[in-house]
């Protein structure tokens, strides 16, 4: 056997690998953004008095601890292992700037998410506690401004990872256009976290459906994605 076949037949191997790592890392990243939505009610406006957000953290004690760890705690674990992944298959050109923010700015989002699970934490400590609603709400609102940077940072980042699929020529249009679309509407759903607004809540609400489509269909379609590649990375 030929050191060229060796060689091809490793590489293969590796991509097929990075290739299920993203799968489950993807499929993780969205299952558990859907099912922690589903096990706590909205959240309180962060207009709402120090007292209501406390009555809200005591009478949905658990329900918002288990929704933390799982659209924080085990979503943030899992895109920073789905960026890895992207980052280190044959979709993304290997060297750039584009590659670098990717990983740089997904990166970050993870970390972030995982400080929004200690301020959780801290909630539900404080409130077990019988705690001040005055602290309470502080801490809602440190979990919001980090919401806010944290979908800049996501943004940033699937931007960054469209630019980078781009120039391997593995990205399909309507991928392609969604990546790029995400980042001023991620950015504008995320100020719903501190201000007030109706309209703002909604861009949210269409920005998370938009970020969970554009995870999934890049995690499902890895493989095939694999096969536009014409740019060595």
């Amino acid at each position: 056997m030929s050191t060229a076949t060796i060689e091809t037949r490793t590489a293969s191997t590796r991509t097929s690998g990075d290739y299920r790592g993203l799968r489950v890392a993807g499929a993780v990243y969205v299952v558990a953004w859907l099912v922690g939505l589903l096990v706590a009610p909205s959240a309180p406006s962060q207009t709402d008095p120090d007292i209501k957000v406390q009555a809200f953290f005591q009478h949905h004690h658990t329900a918002t601890l288990i929704q933390a760890l799982l659209v924080h705690g085990v979503a943030g674990v899992a895109f920073a292992a789905f960026v890895v992944a992207l980052a280190g298959s044959r979709l993304v050109r290997r060297s750039g700037s584009a590659r670098a923010l990717l990983l740089g700015a997904g990166l970050a989002a993870a970390a972030i998410s995982l400080i929004q699970v200690v301020l959780e934490v801290a909630i539900n400590r404080h409130v077990a506690g019988a705690g001040i609603a005055s602290t309470t709400a502080s801490l809602f609102h440190a979990v919001n401004v980090a919401d806010t940077v944290k979908l800049m940072l996501l943004g940033l980042a699937i931007a960054a990872a469209t630019r980078a699929m781009e120039d391997t020529h593995a990205v399909k249009k309507w991928m392609k256009r969604l990546g790029y679309a995400l980042l001023p509407i991620l950015v504008i759903g995320g100020l719903a976290f501190v201000v007030h607004s109706a309209a703002l809540s909604a861009v949210l609400d269409l920005s998370l459906l938009l970020l969970l489509l554009w995870v999934g269909a890049i995690s499902m379609q890895a493989p095939k994605l694999d096969k536009r590649v014409t740019v060595s990375p």
